[in-house]
């Protein structure tokens, strides 16, 4: 390494005055423009990027926080649209409601059950489902399986409340 550097400053000391100042000058130049698009334009570029992201994520906090009152008015209506008694009970009523006979069920825990439902028409099943929706009964898992019959169907599904 301290060879190169040796045959540098003696090549160096080989040119003229005027090209070893047109050298300094094209050096301090490169030097420069380095500076300027290799370091502070990527840093500027960077910092207003994140300038932006800041800004967006003060908006989108301000706009959470002005919803904080629609919020407090849906809660409580949540909470009125849950029905009453155990989940079993809700289920069934509203499978009584649209007219679907649950063939057979087996908890799983407190607040899951597993039921089979054998030749319902789709279309009433999809009302009862909807209405389990309602009730804040999470349908976890449901298989679906078309029967020889139009419009018939066989259900396996597993819900929470």
């Amino acid at each position: 390494m301290k060879e190169q550097i040796e045959q540098w400053k003696q090549k160096w000391q080989t040119l003229s005055s005027s090209d070893q100042r047109a050298l300094t000058l094209l050096s301090l130049f490169a030097g420069g423009l380095f500076i300027v698009y290799g370091l502070y334009s990527p840093a500027k570029g960077f910092f207003e990027e994140s300038l932006n992201r800041a800004e967006e994520a003060q908006e989108l906090v301000q706009w959470m926080e002005s919803q904080r009152t629609v919020l407090a008015r849906i809660k409580p209506n949540s909470a009125a649209g849950k029905a009453s008694g155990t989940l079993l009970q809700r289920v069934t009523t509203a499978a009584k409601k649209n007219q679907i006979t649950i063939k057979r069920f087996e908890p799983e825990g407190d607040n899951r059950i597993r039921l089979w439902i054998e030749e319902v028409r789709y279309q009433d099943l999809q009302p009862w489902l909807n209405q389990l929706i309602k009730e804040q009964i999470a349908v976890r898992t449901i298989n679906l399986d078309a029967l020889a019959e139009q419009g018939m169907v066989s259900a396996r599904l597993t819900i929470e409340g």
